[in-house]
């Protein structure tokens, strides 16, 4: 299990992350200024080391892993939004990605190649990590080395997750012919070996161990990762990789230990945030709210918005569909008596979207329309919407559990609300539906459509009216191939012991 690169006489670091599938000589991307050659060949120290560690989350913030360009990128952030039902392309739209909303897409697609290479750049890197931090490890600095251990293997579990969840068919824990994706463990400066893809059963063995090592590493560090003073949290705590394991818990339907790991992160999290101070703070840098990891933008490093939302003109190329929110604020899932309101977003309302909202949580930090922002990737919400959805899903059901869960979240967020007793299907439909407000841009609404109803019907109120949005296809029935992406021609040319996916062969 390893990565591949070529390198080149250069200043400069050249790695190629494409080469794991088998790779060009011309494939490379520059990972200056995060570490240099010396750092990735020779490395001298532990210091040296996590810097390398710091350089695969600045590889997070690439266009097309949580950051975005001008209508294109956020492969982790908003584009499962945009696959989704939540979000519709407007007339303020430059059709950028229309070929992945309208689910157009195909093997030679430039955009999913992209996303391809871009998630196992964070991956390579944190295999250079865990290649050197033993050289450097004794007894006087070994729960630093935890911390930066633990860290690099959370990094390369939520990659290789991200990966999987777009490229392989379903999502069952034991299938030995459901194609996952290749778990690479080992950086390899070679060209030769051009690995297959592993079966979902292999993938989640290799998944679930890093979890498991990475949540006993970081169980004893040296430091505080996170200091809870901060106004953001931006590496990867024992708190983060609890909830990463409960949601990897919850898509492999392993609900009773979605359960375990979930309630293992509420014990380590923020309280839930109450005040719309708090939960709007977590979105433009002015509170850290209940804020578990997000990921980083500094001044001069973009941010997620733009392939929705071109903040710097408050161009809104996707809209929020009216049945999540509407300018009346009192009919759709999220009313204006609820904190996510106006936290999330803004009536832009004109002649084409007379009542539908623009999706701004990251518009920028403070009162800034720059599109520099904060992704929040992982929160206290969430957690309790996992630990919810497992217990109403366990054999047999605990409904008790599951609603009070749901009401815990609930009345954190809306005003005056009144506590509800709900179960069976009616209650599973009320999580899916609580999962739609508390994460709506936030990267989930495709993956959860994907991995329960596995049908998508798009808002006839907006698609397929020409005035109001150019998006020509509004359904996507269950044995639709667009479920999983193709592979990409270049990677399977490149490597032919990669099997593509049985629909797009």
């Amino acid at each position: 299990m390893r990565n591949y690169i070529f390198k080149r006489v250069s200043a400069v670091v050249l790695l190629s992350t494409i080469a794991i599938s088998g790779c060009k000589q011309d494939d490379y991307i520059n990972l200056t200024p995060e570490f240099t050659l010396d750092a990735l060949t020779n490395p001298s120290s532990i210091d040296q080391v996590e810097q390398v560690l710091n350089g695969a989350y600045a590889n997070l913030r690439a266009a097309n892993y949580y950051g975005s360009a001008s209508g294109t990128g956020g492969g982790a952030a908003l584009m499962p939004d945009i696959l989704g039902d939540d979000l519709y392309e407007s007339r303020q739209s430059l059709a950028n990605s229309k070929f992945m909303s309208d689910w157009a897409y195909q093997k030679n697609t430039e955009q999913i190649m992209l996303i391809y290479t871009q998630m196992y750049k964070p991956i390579s890197t944190a295999n250079i990590v865990l290649r050197d931090i033993d050289k450097f490890t004794t007894t006087a600095n070994v729960k630093r080395a935890n911390r930066i251990k633990g860290q690099a293997l959370a990094l390369r579990a939520l990659a290789h997750f991200d990966l999987f969840r777009y490229f392989a068919d379903n999502y069952d824990r034991n299938s030995t012919t459901t194609l996952a994706v290749y778990y690479s463990k080992k950086f390899v400066v070679s060209s030769e070996e051009k690995p297959a893809r592993m079966n979902n059963k292999e993938f989640y063995d290799n998944l679930f161990a890093d979890l498991a090592q990475a949540e006993t590493l970081l169980g004893d560090i040296d430091a505080v990762i996170n200091p809870t003073s901060a106004l953001t949290r931006p590496k990867l705590s024992l708190a983060a990789v609890h909830l990463l394991t409960a949601r990897v818990n919850l898509y492999a339907g392993l609900y009773p230990a979605a359960i375990t790991a979930a309630t293992k992160g509420l014990a380590l999290a923020p309280p839930l945030a109450t005040s719309q101070s708090a939960f709007s703070g977590m979105y433009n840098e002015t509170n850290a709210g209940e804020i578990i990891w997000n990921v980083q933008f500094d001044p001069g490093q973009g941010g997620p918005t733009n392939l929705v939302y071109f903040a710097s003109q408050a161009n809104a190329y996707y809209r929020v569909a009216t049945e999540v929110v509407n300018t009346t604020g009192t009919t759709g899932l999220i009313r204006n008596n609820d904190v996510r309101y106006a936290a999330y977003f803004t009536a832009q309302a004109n002649a084409q979207n007379p009542t539908s909202m623009a999706l701004t949580k990251y518009k920028g930090k403070t009162t800034t329309s720059n599109a520099n922002a904060n992704f929040i990737a992982m929160k206290t919400g969430e957690l309790y919407l996992i630990r919810a959805e497992a217990y109403a899903k366990s054999s047999p059901a605990q409904d008790a559990l599951a609603m009070a869960d749901l009401n815990t979240l609930r009345a954190a967020r809306i005003t005056g609300y009144v506590n509800e007793s709900l179960t069976g299907a009616t209650l599973i439909t009320a999580i899916a539906n609580e999962r739609r407000r508390e994460l709506v841009g936030e990267g989930h609404r495709f993956f959860d459509l994907k991995r329960t109803t596995r049908v998508i019907t798009r808002s006839p109120l907006t698609c397929g009216i020409t005035t109001i949005s150019p998006a020509s296809n509004c359904n996507l029935p269950t044995s639709a191939r667009e479920w999983s992406f193709p592979y990409p021609d270049d990677v399977t040319k490149a490597n032919t012991n990669i099997v593509q996916n049985p629909l797009w062969r």
